[in-house]
């Protein structure tokens, strides 16, 4: 929901059809950025949004912020944190700007280029965010998002762990027996889709069928994006030990560069001594349980990290 968009009466009949969790997009708490973003909304609607579900009595409910926007100075970022902060959502979710070529923003911006900040800037926002929302007591459990205990998002859990899920509206996606497909854009075509649904008559041509490859890969990309991470042993028994010792290979100069972490099954962080002495059939999926990336460097390194991933699996 964004700020702006509903009023009381809005929420309260929400919560009575059974709503249970609200993500409020509020993306910045300065006036001129929420403008440069292209938002509809300003700062008092926002404060608004957040008295709502407040004085509505949400017991769950997400932030979101976006770093990284035009003329973004440190301070400003500082303040959204603080001011999130205070507010006391459950979850906040931390986006950093995504400039997309063939966009009206694209046209507007170029990445790494004033009035944006560079990428050593915007790598400082998400170390500010990392280490004041931690402070705050906010667990940080996947790349962008952090929460209060018990708070973690279940339906990204659904995502990041490759379970099937439906999606239901104008151009949702699902993801069903292996197979991924999404539903029409346009109105017209999301009425005729739910008629023929209705008649036992749904056309899914178009749909993907996930190969093995893909599948490893997904699972790899999903897990390393989570302070979770990759369970070698699950992933060992779905894929085989030469893919996972393949990866394993690939991380070691990460691991001693400690922006890739190895666990044990009691989640203790091994050595890099400790990790090179036990890659064999035996170690890995026990004394080598787990491989995730450090909080915040590995995170910042996500992209490539994954991409290496991508490129052992491929052989």
């Amino acid at each position: 929901m964004d700020p702006g968009t509903f009023d009381v009466k809005k929420m309260e009949e929400f919560m009575e059809l059974g709503v249970n969790r609200v993500s409020l997009g509020v993306q910045a708490f300065q006036e001129q950025l929420l403008k440069a973003c292209g938002r509809a909304h300003g700062v008092d609607e926002v404060n608004e949004a957040i008295e709502i579900m407040k004085s509505c009595g949400v017991e769950n409910w997400s932030l979101d912020l976006i770093s990284s926007l035009p003329n973004q100075a440190p301070q400003m970022w500082e303040e959204s944190l603080k001011l999130t902060i205070e507010a006391q959502p459950n979850h906040v979710s931390v986006y950093d700007l995504q400039v997309e070529q063939g966009t009206k923003f694209g046209t507007l911006y170029t990445p790494g280029e004033f009035p944006l900040p560079t990428d050593v800037q915007s790598a400082d926002f998400y170390r500010m965010a990392s280490s004041m929302l931690s402070a705050a007591g906010y667990n940080h459990y996947e790349i962008s998002s952090y929460c209060q205990d018990g708070f973690e998002c279940k339906h990204n859990f659904t995502y990041w762990k490759n379970k099937p899920f439906y999606g239901f509206g104008l151009g949702s996606a699902s993801y069903v027996r292996g197979m991924r497909f999404s539903r029409p854009k346009k109105m017209g075509g999301y009425i005729n889709f739910v008629r023929s649904l209705e008649n036992g008559m749904v056309d899914y041509t178009g749909n993907t069928n996930i190969n093995v490859g893909d599948l490893a890969s997904d699972i790899v990309m999903l897990s390393l994006r989570t302070a979770a991470g990759l369970n070698l042993k699950s992933f060992r028994c779905a894929f085989g030990y030469s893919v996972v010792a393949s990866l394993c290979e690939a991380y070691k100069p990460f691991i001693e560069s400690g922006h890739v972490l190895c666990l044990n099954e009691q989640r203790r962080v091994v050595t890099a001594d400790e990790f090179n002495a036990s890659l064999n059939e035996d170690g890995i999926g026990r004394g080598l349980a787990y491989i995730r990336l450090s909080d915040p460097d590995g995170f910042l390194l996500s992209n490539e990290l994954i991409s290496i991933a991508f490129g052992v699996i491929a052989l």
